[in-house]
């Protein structure tokens, strides 16, 4: 069940890539297994170029292997989580397999306008966007906002510059105390020669 959801994911994505269909019809009857965790999912590589369930008793010709954390990495981009990949196996089916993956992207403008129509599917797919890049500068904001309230309003944080001059006093104290110290094992060690 969960080869065949994963299959028809990747296939949505493959049908708006020609580009990725073709290449990966050079291997067509291919297996490759992905390895999540303990879960190992087996492709064929159609004649089409889209992937199907490949027959359990069949040795895959190339082996992905994701860390856990790989997935989760995929909101930092694509290239992040392929970072997260160790490919084995057939060495040009492997490249291709990489170099598909790390090109392949979602036509989510294509999709909404499907649903939606080619106008409103335009829209909401700007709006996604423009959502999606304002999270971060908004959070960002956000932080820098409640930081200096803390610091500055609520005296619960101490501010970045009072904090560097109080380390440089520091320094300045521990510096003094080091020639106050040296001073001291001087005086000592003449006052001990002498008598």
């Amino acid at each position: 069940m969960l080869t065949k959801v994963a299959a028809g994911g990747i296939n949505h994505l493959l049908a708006q890539a020609e580009w990725a269909r073709k290449r990966l019809r050079e291997h067509e009857g291919a297996v490759a297994a992905v390895v999540i965790g303990g879960i190992s999912l087996s492709f064929a590589i159609g004649p089409d170029g889209y992937f199907a369930k490949s027959a359990p008793d069949v040795t895959p010709s190339v082996i992905i292997t994701l860390a856990p954390d790989a997935l989760a990495k995929l909101p930092d981009g694509v290239d992040a989580a392929m970072s997260q990949v160790k490919i084995s196996g057939q060495a040009d089916l492997a490249d291709s397999l990489s170099f598909v993956f790390r090109h392949l992207r979602w036509d989510g403008e294509a999709d909404l306008a499907r649903i939606f129509g080619p106008i409103i599917g335009r829209r909401a797919h700007q709006t996604a966007s423009h959502i999606v890049q304002a999270i971060p500068e908004t959070g960002g904001r956000i932080a820098a906002n409640a930081s200096e309230y803390l610091a500055h309003e609520g005296r619960l944080l101490v501010p970045q510059a009072e904090l560097l001059l109080h380390a440089e006093r520091l320094r300045h104290i521990r510096d003094t105390m080091s020639r106050l110290d040296k001073r001291i094992k001087r005086l000592t060690h003449t006052e001990a020669s002498t008598t």
